[in-house]
């Protein structure tokens, strides 16, 4: 972890909600102190993200372009891998064998 990420208690404002993803469940609510000092309200979600990522967020803003462009990303599960591929191949005929049933 490079930067300093840290957290505090959040007040339980009326109208809290993450600043990432609008999430307004109080429980799961935390405060974080951005570089530079600037606070940010954030789910357990995002929090752990900002937590675990190497970049720094000076405002919100940033904060919701570090952490919304991760699920912006191509979906690399379609893609899939030669072990994948493989694997698939590998247990193809089973999974269809199971699915007929016997007249």
């Amino acid at each position: 972890m490079g930067a300093c990420h840290m957290m505090v208690a959040m007040n339980h404002e009326e109208n809290a909600r993450c600043c990432v993803c609008g999430w307004t469940d109080r429980r799961s609510l935390v405060g974080v102190v951005l570089i530079g000092g600037a606070h940010a309200t954030l789910c357990g979600s995002h929090a752990l993200m900002h937590r675990e990522s190497a970049a720094t967020a000076t405002s919100e803003f940033e904060l919701r372009r570090l952490l919304r462009d991760r699920r912006a990303r191509r979906d690399r599960r379609c893609d899939g891998d030669e072990l994948g591929a493989a694997l698939t191949a590998a247990f193809q005929n089973e999974r269809r064998s199971g699915d007929r049933r016997d007249a």
